[in-house]
């Protein structure tokens, strides 16, 4: 199961240290920035953020603006003071959502997990890689780091996944993917090796080659 990067901007010291240690207790990455000058620095390895309003400097409407314009799709939830409709409103539409001050931690987290689940799904960790098989898709070390794969290299990666731990044959490959006049007894290797490339497996530990039988996607490696 992924292991999600959450950071807090809260300049309330009591705050921070709360939510700190509930998200350290429940399992997540926790980084907390009591104002907006770091975000910008360390928001590419960020899932999740939790942003005060009312912070020194620029205020988290204005820190939100500028993650947005990067491109980022990063859900962001707004804990704050003010409970205006207007204040309510303005955040709703800056970030994904918005609690007020004081709030239960409870809410809190159970909000941010449908939030998490919404944006990143259900994934299978194996080493470094996070895998979404209902989507379709493979991130290497980080969220942000989708695998780009051929449609070809996509069908391999997931047929080794969906029977992963088991030895695959050159002719399971072949039943599965190829027509008979389009097949090369070269042309499994082939695709293997740029699929290792491209998710860091250069010593074939993840894609294994099971000599003079076929490839194996092992989820369990020895440390």
């Amino acid at each position: 199961m992924k292991k999600y990067n959450i950071l807090i901007v809260e300049d309330d010291e009591m705050i921070g240290d709360l939510l700190q240690k509930i998200l350290l207790r429940e399992g997540y990455n926790v980084c907390w920035e009591t104002d907006g000058r770091e975000v910008l620095d360390i928001i590419q390895k960020i899932d999740f953020v939790i942003m005060d309003v009312m912070l020194p400097g620029e205020d988290g409407y204005q820190i939100t603006k500028k993650i947005k314009k990067l491109g980022l799709n990063i859900p962001i939830i707004f804990l704050s003071a003010r409970n205006d409709m207007e204040s309510k409103l303005q955040g709703l539409t800056i970030g994904e959502d918005y609690m007020s001050k004081p709030f239960d931690p409870r809410e809190l987290l159970l909000r941010m997990k449908k939030m998490l689940e919404t944006q990143y799904g259900t994934f299978t960790q194996i080493r470094h890689l996070y895998i979404d098989a209902e989507h379709g898709k493979v991130f290497n070390n980080s969220l942000h780091n989708e695998v780009s794969f051929t449609a070809i290299e996509r069908k391999i990666f997931f047929y080794l996944y969906e029977n992963r731990d088991r030895i695959l044959t050159k002719d399971h490959f072949f039943e599965y993917l190829w027509k008979l006049e389009d097949r090369n007894q070269n042309i499994v290797n082939v695709h293997i090796k740029k699929i290792r490339m491209k998710i860091d497996d250069n010593l074939g530990e993840i894609l294994q080659n099971i000599y003079g039988e076929g490839y194996r996607l092992n989820t369990y490696m020895k440390k």
